[in-house]
């Protein structure tokens, strides 16, 4: 199983690689006449305006390839539909939109929408579900993702004894304004004479907050924190909300080189972008989470994300020096170990060289024959005890042991002579 893993993620590296190879080359031929793409958005009037910022910024920067504006549609769902039958090559929809279209792929998400909350001050309340009873609502039309995001808290929450009616427009100046917009301080106007309402503490977002619990159960959803101050006087303190992001879609027939190229010119346009539209994502087009996204992503967004990863030899080079330096340790501890098992050896066999040198010097004083046969025997048990050690503890029969041996052998044949007859003092004089 690991070996078919391996050869899997070896396969789509090179496939990867060969994609980038390939893509000067089949740009090349196209710098003439780079690529045209048409960008298919509908309401709310963001996705418009973030559309015709794309079309004008490719023409600004020299895309290699160039984006415009497409065909006018309703809404998410007729984008994709124009997407899907080949009217549009790319759209903008929100990640809330329901996955009917098999055939399309998340390209990158372009800016969050946020969840606007706001309330009227008489309306003041400690929970959400308390602000709406009784309540005028105004959230969209039906299709809007916030009205789809206020049934389903109603069907979650179990809010059954809670009645709350739609209102048509904002003109009508309803209780609640419950609404998803970009976070821009130009939305503020909409929001007069309202509080904006916050889904728990801002500072337990992340550690189980009401907004993370809403984005748990609405996994289209992340939590958010509106940052003090970006409202003026609407955010005295931050907000605790949800966000959606809003995405750019492609269908999956689009060549992964074009893909790539739409975001590298994304990131050619970020700073002409930012100034337009500080909230745009476009430091996040190779971090964002891919589990995050309700379409797949497109492989030409992979091979972006993946243009900077070491190559199959820079990787090689890497494992092989780890092995190199593995290796030379292990090496260098066994031959540190070899040298200490052997110094015990060399230990052992020394103290029976001490044994059989204290034997010899007492033979060389001893005359008692009795004394000297002892001697003998003990010399032949000692010999005995080194042929065992050699045998139980593996010694290295090496020249050290050899010598060991032939030492006690001469030993041995000392103690079996007669013993030297002592000089007899002042004999010399008596004969004269």
């Amino acid at each position: 199983m690991h070996v078919h893993t391996l050869s899997r993620s070896v396969w789509d590296r090179l496939v990867e690689a060969v994609s980038v190879l390939t893509l000067g080359l089949v740009l090349a031929g196209c710098e003439e006449a780079p690529a045209t793409l048409r960008i298919v958005s509908g309401p709310p009037q963001a996705n418009e305006q973030v559309a015709t910022m794309l079309a004008s910024g490719s023409e600004q920067v020299a895309a290699r390839v160039r984006l415009t504006v497409g065909e006018s549609v309703g809404g998410g769902d007729q984008a994709l539909a124009a997407l899907a039958a080949g009217r549009a090559d790319l759209a903008i929809v929100e990640n809330s939109a329901g996955y009917r279209y098999p055939t399309v792929r998340t390209v990158a998400p372009l800016y969050p929408s946020v969840l606007h909350i706001g309330i009227r001050p008489a309306k003041r309340a400690g929970t959400l579900a308390q602000v709406l009873r009784g309540a005028t609502v105004f959230a969209g039309t039906e299709e809007t993702p916030a009205r789809q995001l206020l049934e389903r808290m109603r069907s979650l929450y179990g809010w059954r004894d809670i009645e709350f009616t739609y209102a048509d427009s904002l003109e009508s100046r309803p209780d609640v304004v419950f609404v998803f917009a970009p976070l821009s301080p130009r939305a503020a106007p909409l929001l007069d004479g309202y509080e904006l309402f916050s889904l728990g503490n801002a500072a337990d977002v992340g550690s189980g907050s009401a907004a993370d619990g809403l984005a748990l159960v609405a996994p289209f959803l992340r939590s958010f924190v509106i940052p003090e101050g970006t409202y003026g006087p609407l955010t005295p303190t931050a907000i605790a909300t949800v966000a959606l992001d809003t995405l750019l879609v492609a269908r999956e027939d689009t060549p992964v080189v074009i893909v790539y190229e739409v975001i590298q010119s994304m990131e050619m346009m970020g700073p002409l972008l930012a100034a337009q539209r500080p909230d745009l994502a476009i430091d996040q087009l190779q971090s964002f989470e891919l589990s995050h996204v309700t379409f797949p992503v497109h492989p030409g967004t992979m091979a972006f994300r993946a243009r900077n990863d070491p190559g199959f030899a820079e990787r090689a080079g890497t494992i092989f020096d780890v092995a190199v330096t593995i290796g030379v340790a292990v090496f260098t501890a066994l031959f540190a170990l070899l040298r200490f098992v052997r110094g015990r050896r060399k230990g052992r066999i020394d103290k029976f060289y001490a044994a059989a040198l204290e034997v010899r010097a007492k033979l060389a004083k001893e005359q008692n024959p009795e004394r000297r046969k002892e001697a003998v025997a003990e010399l032949r048990m000692l010999r005995a005890d080194a042929f065992k050690l050699l045998i139980d503890e593996k010694l290295a029969a090496d020249d050290s042991f050899r010598i060991l041996q032939a030492l006690i052998y001469d030993i041995i044949r000392e103690a079996e002579l007669p013993p030297p007859v002592p000089d007899t003092p002042g004999l010399g004089d008596s004969a004269v």
